[in-house]
């Protein structure tokens, strides 16, 4: 696999020029000239080269697949016909397959041509393969974009419906992530079914092992493109995030999260030119879930327009999701909270700020989450939040990853900033972080509460958000920096706005540990039999199930209360039998160790007996070996055993 230099250039400048009508759409577009990523992969393409394209988030990559694609099949002698297709594209996502069509459909639609580059788009969930089917039928499209399980289908389980004997081009995008997602077996079964004599492109913002067997398994003689951005201010350093992009991190205690991430978008909507379009990555679905119910909620960010979108969302509601969010007027403050669903290839044209609440638990997508912002030479930002001790690691694990980040101070209420960074004189680069004491925290809390106490239902989320990050947590890649015995989990508690603390063994072990003082401060004047879901057929079943448990109880032999005057003869009775069955007890334990030890010694007696047998049999081995070379007599040997 060969390198190249990857300079930037003018759509014209191209050595095998381009079409009037794809001139046209880049220009409508707002394209003048092309990035680095494109004026190296398209040129290849177009002279019938593999490529494995490794670039930065946010550097052009879609159009450096969508251009040649188009150019190639507007260019064939012979237009396909009835169901062959000319191009497969493969995305890890419904969402990025989405996008992708929606930029291919900006060239498609009105174009002259229109049946010789007709689209298809297949990524289940909201249809059935039957559906798919009679879809392929009816519109026989020539370029079909999917995810790896639909098009597996498509390909294998349509009884050949589709020809791929003319197939010119096959994509696979955001490959590092089809591996990670588990797809590599779809992938091999897509490939099987087309022709060798294909081009074929490999798209990516990192390079993995799997990855490159990838490469080595579906490319023939591939060209490397790898497009590096440098940090001029700091002596050219090579960065994995655009340079148009802010990336820093905010250092507070574990109760402080909420508050610190709810003053970010205040503090950004008080500027005049502040950003107005912002995603929030979260753990777990179920902290999207009841984070939407109480930030959509609070009533400082009333201006906010918020969203919601992660993996266990049906597809119809996760699109419905993402088109609202994205055709939303920039004027508007919006919000879209999700899981790392959204960390890949999608293309928000305006939006402004990444904030990570939680930091990925794969490392590789912290710059790929970052990423959405700062995209096409716009700027943007990107913050992560980090919890004031220990997860302050990440930051130098970021760095050797050639992520670099500046730190940004504690917002207090008034937006005002706070320097909570404390210096080790012994080495300058290494900031440890000192404790901001909060007056208006207990305040935010309460207004979190608030929320929390007027449906039950959300109280239940809110236990179930916080289960599910601790269970997130404690799977974290990077688990020696991020350890969730270090954490003050009473105190986080507190910050997720929780009534009462929910039973976990995280939490029951550090109840455990010396020196342990229990920060979480229950609800005042709650009666949880009180406490009311607002969905009238889930309070109904609560109430049923609160009144059987309470005629169980009812139900249930009380309990004899102790005598405290009991005759003497009594006591000792009572402790001649105490006596007793404490001797019987240890008879019996004696009992058991006596046979446990008996066991042991009989299962080593069989180990021996078995070792001398093997000793036995080698020697004997040994021996006859000596008597096929003439060493060793026959009737020596057969006296010896």
């Amino acid at each position: 696999m060969t390198a190249i230099a990857t300079p930037a250039g003018s759509w014209h400048s191209l050595e095998v020029p381009l079409s009037p009508s794809i001139l046209d759409t880049l220009d409508q577009m707002g394209f003048e000239t092309m990035t680095p990523v494109q004026s190296g992969a398209i040129p290849l393409f177009m002279k019938n080269k593999d490529v494995v394209v490794e670039a930065v988030t946010g550097s052009g990559k879609t159009l450096s697949f969508v251009v040649p694609i188009l150019e190639k099949l507007l260019r064939r002698e012979d237009p396909l016909k009835n169901h062959e297709i000319g191009s497969v594209v493969i995305t890890p996502t419904r969402e990025l397959a989405q996008q992708i069509h929606s930029v291919f459909e900006k060239f498609v639609v009105d174009h002259e041509r229109e049946q010789d580059i007709r689209l298809g788009l297949f990524i289940g969930g909201s249809t059935s393969l039957a559906e798919d089917i009679i879809s392929f039928k009816q519109t026989k499209p020539r370029i079909i974009i999917g995810t790896p399980g639909r098009l597996e289908e498509l390909l294998t389980k349509s009884a050949q419906l589709v020809n791929t004997k003319e197939l010119e081009v096959l994509v696979m995008d955001e490959a590092d992530r089809l591996l990670d997602m588990g797809f590599s077996k779809q992938l091999s079964n897509i490939i099987a079914q087309l022709p060798k004599q294909r081009r074929t492109g490999l798209f990516s913002a990192t390079m993995t092992d799997g990855l490159s067997e990838l490469v080595r398994a579906g490319l023939r003689n591939p060209v490397r493109i790898v497009v590096k951005v440098e940090d001029l201010a700091n002596k050219g350093v090579v960065q994995r995030t655009p340079a148009t992009l802010d990336i820093d991190y905010l250092v507070c205690d574990a109760e402080q999260k909420l508050l610190q991430m709810s003053r970010i978008l205040t503090k950004e909507l008080a500027k005049e030119e502040g950003s107005r379009k912002f995603i929030v990555y979260f753990a777990t679905c179920a902290m999207v879930d009841y984070f939407y119910k109480i930030l959509s909620r609070l009533p400082q960010l009333k201006p906010f327009s918020f969203h919601s979108l992660h993996g266990q969302m049906d597809t119809k509601r996760r699109s419905a999701t993402y088109t609202s969010f994205t055709e939303l007027s920039p004027a508007i403050p919006a919000v879209l909270l999700c899981t790392d669903v959204a960390s890949r290839g999608l293309d928000i044209s305006d939006l402004d700020y990444v904030i990570q609440y939680d930091p990925p638990q794969d490392p590789k997508a912290f710059s790929h989450r970052a990423g959405r912002a700062g995209r096409a030479g716009r700027k943007g930002k990107a913050t992560v939040i980090l919890v004031r001790g220990r997860e302050e690691v990440y930051i130098e694990f970021l760095k050797l990853r050639k992520i670099p980040l500046q730190r940004r101070g504690y917002i207090l209420a008034d937006h005002s900033i706070v320097d909570n960074s404390v210096v080790d004189e012994s080495d300058d680069e290494k900031a440890t972080s000192s404790q901001v004491k909060d007056d208006t925290l207990m305040d935010f809390i309460a207004s979190v509460r608030k929320i929390v106490k007027t449906d039950r239902d959300i109280s239940d989320r809110a236990i179930k958000a916080f289960v599910s990050w601790a269970r997130a947590y404690s799977k974290h890649e990077a688990s020696y920096i991020f350890r969730i015995k270090d954490l003050d989990l009473a105190s986080l508690a507190m910050g997720f706005g929780l009534l009462k603390l929910p039973k976990m063994p995280e939490l029951k072990a550090q109840q455990f540990q010396k020196e342990y003082v229990n920060k979480f401060v229950d609800e005042d004047g709650l009666d949880w039999d009180k406490f009311k879901y607002t969905d009238k057929m889930r309070e109904a079943k609560r109430l049923r199930e609160l009144k059987e448990y309470q005629l169980k109880i009812a139900k249930q032999k009380p309990q004899q209360k102790k005598k405290l005057n009991v005759a003497w003869s009594e006591k000792v009775d009572a402790k001649e039998r105490k006596v007793v069955r404490k001797e019987k007890k240890q008879a019996k334990k004696e009992f058991l160790k006596k046979q446990e030890q008996e066991q042991v010694e009989t299962k080593k007696r069989d180990i021996e007996e078995v070792e001398e047998e093997w000793k036995e049999l080698a020697e004997e081995e040994r021996m006859f070996k000596k008597v096929r070379k003439g060493q060793v007599a026959k009737n020596a040997f057969e006296e010896m055993f």
